[in-house]
């Protein structure tokens, strides 16, 4: 009998020693009836590059009730209404009480031995690292009339770490800040690209005159703005730059033009007259998107035939790592905090892949079943990480919707506003403001995160008004920007915002004014 009670002791202790994570030693079904668990069901099996979706429904079709999406958090307003503030006082709460016995009784015994990761922990068993917000509670703060805008261009707008948004017009450059009414326009007849550096102080504009394709540095960080750099011409000739960005290090400009070609310019410091721009010819067609990894590690280029190409980013040098091929035009974006993970996105038929560059291996995936839309851009925001995809339909009379996805089966939100195609996603530089910009030519600026102006914000914004005020009573308004060799002004103009005014005063002056 002792011998019998010894043995089942030391298999007890052996089993013990065996366990590794709390997770393993529970079983996934109850006794003799076999009734699985709820998390036995892993989610990451059904988006395995190697498998297909085992659900039948697609997750992303909108239902037209308002609000279907929008996560409802029950638990949290009856413990409001009960007033439970202890940890212990739970309610719809769905852990299994065998398992927590099991876990407490298991814990007396022994410790458990925690396998310690550096790596991101998803509790919540998310595609992507994630931090969604508790609701969806972003509303539109502004919409403004971008009319003229140049859409058939890829970069035409940007917003900077500073604050100030740039936007490239038919004939001209505009930049002004959120909530302020001070705008600075620019004569940019030739501007086919722009981009803000990585300290907000200095702008690269790509110019295409004479036939020629030309690189200018604005200085917009001096008093006052609209000092320009001498005007570098680049190789090759005969082609306009289509798109171009800044590494973080604010040292180089990656160009990439009509043809294909990608050219990385040096600009802090001077480069010499014989030092010569590094050029790659991989593309075969116009390059549409340049971005870089969180980290500068990497970096991706895509073009109109859909192809996508991850590089390693080195000091100004490229070193090819993968293709991405795509039927259609292809969107991608790098994740805000996970240096090694990209988003992609085929257009048409919508398949939407979470890359691992590493690896070489897609680690999750959404792939629509109709073909109704179209994925028309996408972003991360930098602070919860959640996705924001465009789509845009076949149907004409239905509008286009912004979705927010915080993982590949999980959609946060649906946002609607403009009436024709998305083409631009921006986010302000703390991240809670998105700004998107439609081909029906309007610019609306959504708080992403539902936080309303302070009292402190609301103060500062009145100092800068008064200040802005005061200065251009002194300066008569006006103010011009060195370098007579560009044929190059620029104007201050002071406008009340919310206020009509007609199209032709609109085109005299500077091409932008708030509606509603």
């Amino acid at each position: 009998m002792a011998f019998s009670v010894k043995k089942r002791t030391n298999t007890r202790l052996n089993e013990i020693e065996k366990i590794q994570q709390p997770v393993e030693y529970v079983p996934n079904c109850y006794g003799d009836r076999f009734i699985p668990r709820r998390y036995a069901l892993s989610r990451a099996s059904r988006f395995k590059a190697e498998s297909k979706p085992e659900r039948k429904t697609d997750p992303m079709v909108m239902k037209e009730m308002p609000g279907y999406w929008r996560t409802h958090h029950y638990s949290s307003v009856l413990k409001k209404a009960f007033g439970l503030v202890s940890t212990r006082d739970k309610i719809l709460s769905f852990k299994d009480s065998t398992s927590r016995q099991m876990c407490s009784h298991l814990s007396t015994e022994r410790t458990l031995e925690w396998v310690v990761r550096p790596i991101y922990s998803n509790l919540q068993k998310l595609d992507w690292s994630c931090r969604p917000r508790t609701k969806p509670i972003g509303f539109i703060e502004a919409v403004h009339d971008l009319p003229n805008i140049k859409t058939y261009y890829h970069k035409i707008i940007d917003w900077s770490v500073a604050g100030q948004i740039a936007a490239i017009f038919s004939k001209k450059l505009v930049i002004w800040t959120p909530n302020t009414d001070v705008i600075i326009g620019l004569r940019a007849q030739y501007t086919t690209s722009i981009a803000f550096n990585p300290a907000g102080d200095q702008l690269a504009m790509a110019i295409f005159m004479m036939n020629r394709p030309w690189l200018d540095i604005l200085d917009v960080g001096s008093n006052p703005i609209g000092h320009h750099g001498a005007l570098k011409m680049l190789d090759p000739l005969e082609h306009p730059v289509s798109c171009l960005t800044w590494d973080g290090s604010g040292q180089y400009v990656v160009c990439g033009f009509g043809n294909g070609q990608i050219s990385i310019v040096r600009v802090h410091p001077r480069c010499s007259k014989n030092v010569c721009d590094n050029k790659y010819f991989a593309h075969k067609a116009s390059i549409i998107a340049i971005k870089f990894s969180c980290g500068s590690k990497y970096m991706a280029t895509a073009d109109e035939l859909g192809q996508v190409y991850i590089w390693y980013w080195n000091g100004g040098h490229l070193t090819p790592i993968t293709r991405w091929a795509s039927a259609m035009c292809a969107f991608f974006d790098w994740h805000p905090w996970r240096e090694d993970e990209i988003v992609i996105a085929d257009s048409e038929p919508i398949m939407i892949a979470l890359y691992h560059v590493p690896s070489r291996q897609v680690v999750s995936y959404y792939r629509r079943q109709d073909s109704d839309c179209i994925v028309t851009t996408l972003a991360f925001n930098k602070i919860s990480g959640e996705l924001v995809v465009c789509y845009s339909f076949t149907d004409v009379n239905k509008p286009p919707e912004i979705l927010v996805l915080a993982s590949m089966d999980r959609v946060v939100d649906v946002m609607r506003n403009h009436d024709d195609v998305i083409v631009h996603l921006l986010w302000s530089p703390d991240g809670k403001q998105l700004a998107s910009v439609g081909y029906d030519e309007t610019l609306t600026i959504w708080n992403f995160f539902g936080i309303s102006p302070t009292n402190e914000c609301k103060r500062k914004k009145l100092q800068r008004d008064a200040a802005a005020s005061s200065s251009s009573s002194r300066t008569g308004g006006s103010v011009f920007g060195d370098g007579p060799e560009s044929g190059r002004d620029a104007s201050r103009i002071q406008c009340n915002r919310n206020k009509e005014a007609t199209y032709r005063d609109l085109a005299s002056s500077f091409l932008f004014k708030a509606m509603r």
